[in-house]
């Protein structure tokens, strides 16, 4: 196996509405630093429908120590 990950969705907009409806940058990074450090997760699968929010997420989630 080369890694062990999990999903993190940033937001998917759906029917009416989102899945997240915000998304803040300092809650996403603290809870990348929660899939790095407490989960042991070494990589992250990210989805959503904002390439901002994608892409925040993305570069917290590198800062994190883990493959995107």
């Amino acid at each position: 196996m080369r890694g062990k990950g999990i999903h993190y969705d940033t937001g998917t907009r759906m029917d009416g509405g989102w899945t997240r409806e915000s998304f803040d940058v300092a809650v996403a990074e603290r809870e990348l630093g929660v899939i790095a450090e407490q989960l042991h997760c070494t990589a992250v699968r990210i989805t959503g429908s904002d390439p901002g929010r994608l892409g925040d997420a993305a570069a917290l989630a590198a800062a994190a120590g883990l493959e995107v």
